[in-house]
């Protein structure tokens, strides 16, 4: 076996590669959904009629929806190994099928952002804030409990 899938436990690890692109990816679909947040309920355009939204907030909205159809593609591939390989060790199983009971609600509410009528897309708009800004919680949780912050960590680290 390669460096690059060393067995951990129950599992094969996930090539450096995915991992980085995962990190980086799921990362960047928080950081970009932040940025609008913090756009669109902190630094609105006062006018004469009423609070205007920020001229930042549609490049942060559609740099959001760029990175998040990648992450949904991740997300469908990572799921579909991970949970596999995995489940016969209930290690970090919680905290996993929270992970991706979160990410599949978001999913649903950001789809639903585009596609419902008024009042669903309020209840999916608060669903989709309150969860995407909290998700990083849980995924630090499941990733923290394997003890793997690191990207690419040395190649006996987990044996």
């Amino acid at each position: 076996m390669n460096r690059a899938t060393q067995s951990i436990g129950n599992g094969v690890r996930m090539s450096p590669v995915l991992r980085l692109t995962s990190f980086v990816t799921f990362a960047a679909l928080w950081v970009s959904g932040c940025w609008w947040l913090v756009l669109h309920f902190g630094f609105a355009r006062q006018t004469e009629f009423g609070p205007n939204p920020n001229p930042w907030e549609p490049l942060a909205m559609r740099v959001h929806g760029w990175v998040a159809v990648g992450a949904v593609f991740l997300l469908g591939w990572i799921t579909a190994g991970h949970i596999n390989e995995r489940w016969a060790s209930a290690r970090n199983r919680v905290s996993g099928l929270a992970l991706a009971s979160i990410a599949g609600i978001l999913v649903l509410t950001g789809y639903a952002l585009y596609y419902t009528m008024e009042r669903l897309h309020e209840i999916a708009s608060v669903a989709h804030e309150v969860l995407g800004a909290a998700a990083i919680l849980i995924a630090l949780t499941h990733w923290r409990r394997n003890g793997r912050f690191t990207v690419c960590s040395a190649p006996n680290a987990h044996k």
